[in-house]
């Protein structure tokens, strides 16, 4: 298996980039045909406390928008079906076990990690390696501070308080499904990379963050979703240009009407040669940064 960014990939998961605000620039673009506006933002997934109130640019956005559209259904999710489901498509059913799935060196590596944390590994038995390696990522993040809703639960809970419409681009199976088929069938591999990649996860999120403060696409596409591209290119295809070409129609549509939207979306959808914008701007759509 290619090395797999786990933590990059949770940073753009709509189940995730992560930045302290307060800059002047923020990942949010009014794109324009004529009087037909849509507003984008590059979403944060998960905050920190520190990084409340989100920047100024975003409440903008939202105060013009009359319809919010996000990757997927923020408030379904949390429902206890939605939330029963998910789990069942996380464990394992084949009879087998984490301890099974991998040999006895990752196994052992595993444990060691899990045990500096204080978790017992056998809480993890149940779960798919691909699940065992996003949460344990997920519990990197969370060591790290942050803690906090994102701009996606930020904005879908403003939205339903304010009456204002929402839709999405994708049902919550269709990132389900992406999730746990995550990482391929190596599962030693796997584990073994994203037991090393945590190591480094401050550093990483210093790149991601750089570029997500100052609303640079072109940094984030060298620091993000060039290296996706390069390191996994099953993932990068199915993750960016899969999912950007199945949006792209709705996107159309956005652009041919009066009620102006606002589309919150992961910021690596919107960073290089594949991204929404450079379609639209092959389409000759104008893009601007709001500021």
């Amino acid at each position: 298996m290619k090395r797999l960014n786990i933590a990059a990939l949770i940073a753009f998961l709509s189940t995730s980039i992560l930045a302290p605000t307060g800059a002047l620039a923020a990942s949010v673009w009014k794109v324009t045909d004529g009087e037909f506006t849509v507003y984008f933002g590059g979403t944060i997934h998960i905050l920190k406390a520190e990084n409340l109130p989100l920047p100024p640019q975003f409440h903008a956005a939202y105060a013009a928008a009359d319809k919010l559209v996000f990757e997927t259904d923020i408030e379904g999710a949390q429902t206890p079906e939605s939330q029963q489901k998910m789990l069942s498509q996380m464990v394992l059913t084949d009879g087998t076990t984490l301890q099974t799935r991998l040999n006895d060196k990752t196994y052992a590596a595993l444990k060691m990690h899990m045990d500096s944390k204080g978790v017992p590994i056998a809480n993890f038995h149940p779960l798919k390696p691909s699940m065992v390696a996003i949460t344990i990522t997920m519990m990197e993040y969370q060591a790290n501070g942050f803690d906090q809703d994102g701009v996606d639960q930020i904005f879908a809970g403003k939205a339903k308080a304010d009456g204002k419409p929402i839709e999405w681009f994708e049902s919550l199976q269709d990132q389900l499904d992406f999730i746990v088929n995550i990482g391929g069938d190596d599962d030693n591999a796997m584990i073994n990379y994203t037991l090393n990649e945590i190591q480094t996860l401050p550093a990483l999120i210093d790149d991601m963050l750089s570029s997500w403060t100052d609303g640079d696409v072109e940094k984030l596409n060298k620091t993000v979703v060039e290296p996706m591209e390069q390191l996994s290119p099953e993932i990068y295809a199915s993750l960016i240009i899969q999912r950007n070409n199945n949006w792209m129609p709705k996107i159309m549509e956005m652009l041919k009407d009066k009620p102006t939207e606002l589309v919150l979306v992961g910021a690596a959808h919107l960073a290089g040669k594949d991204s929404i914008f450079a379609k639209l701007e092959a389409r000759g759509y104008k893009i601007e940064k709001v500021n």
